[in-house]
């Protein structure tokens, strides 16, 4: 009976995160002893989180050093937590050394530890991901407007037809079973031959993402 009751509050703790949604935007700012005119220009660092299903989100974290530099550091990418650590790990075309970013939960606030340089992420000079990103008031809304906003060098395309069916893999193999609205724009973010890559946020705020055929959107 003792070791029941020792394991139950962690066992608790594990099924409260699995049925917790994350998404939102956490952060932080960097004290300054004056504001720049430009207040989105504020050093700091953002995290927003999207659920797609499980555990899995998609992510975006943007982080902007303060004088004299103001660099910047951009990534997004995909992580899935267990239990409350998520672990994130990507690397550029011919270089041998990852991004490692590790991502902990802990109440409200998203910490965050990269075991990487600011070169091997991609990063501005001296910009690392590392801080502690709290749950920000008020929330920004995560619609599809926003979700475009986010890439802002991707061609767009409209959804021309009713039901276009949704793949998990570029080559179309693989049906997802989500489908897009007739009318929605959404950004091509990776193009292929026969397909592009996409992603959506629908109504109710669920992230919809796949590839979808050149030839089913004539």
């Amino acid at each position: 009976m003792k070791k029941f009751v020792f394991f139950l509050p962690l066992l608790l703790a594990c099924c409260m995160l699995s049925a917790q949604d994350l998404s939102g935007t956490y952060g932080y700012t960097m004290p300054l002893d004056e504001l720049p005119k430009d207040r989105s220009a504020i050093p700091g660092g953002t995290l927003v989180l999207v659920k797609t299903e499980g555990n899995t989100y998609r992510f975006w974290l943007d982080v902007l050093t303060g004088p004299p530099g103001w660099n910047r550091g951009e990534t997004d990418g995909t992580i899935t937590f267990k239990n409350d650590t998520a672990g994130y790990e990507f690397s550029f075309e011919d270089d041998d050394h990852p991004c490692i970013l590790k991502f902990k939960v802990s109440g409200k606030t998203i910490s965050i530890n990269s075991q990487s340089t600011s070169l091997h992420c991609g990063f501005g000079n001296g910009v690392y991901a590392d801080g502690d990103f709290a749950w920000m008031k008020p929330q920004q809304k995560l619609d599809n407007k926003w979700l475009l906003s986010q890439y802002p060098g991707s061609a767009m395309a409209t959804i021309k037809n009713s039901n276009i069916r949704i793949y998990k893999d570029e080559l179309c193999q693989k049906v997802s079973g989500l489908s897009l609205p007739k009318g929605t724009v959404v950004p091509q973010i990776a193009l292929e031959e026969e397909a592009f890559y996409t992603e959506y946020i629908n109504a109710q705020g669920k992230l919809v993402l796949g590839w979808i055929k050149l030839s089913d959107n004539k």
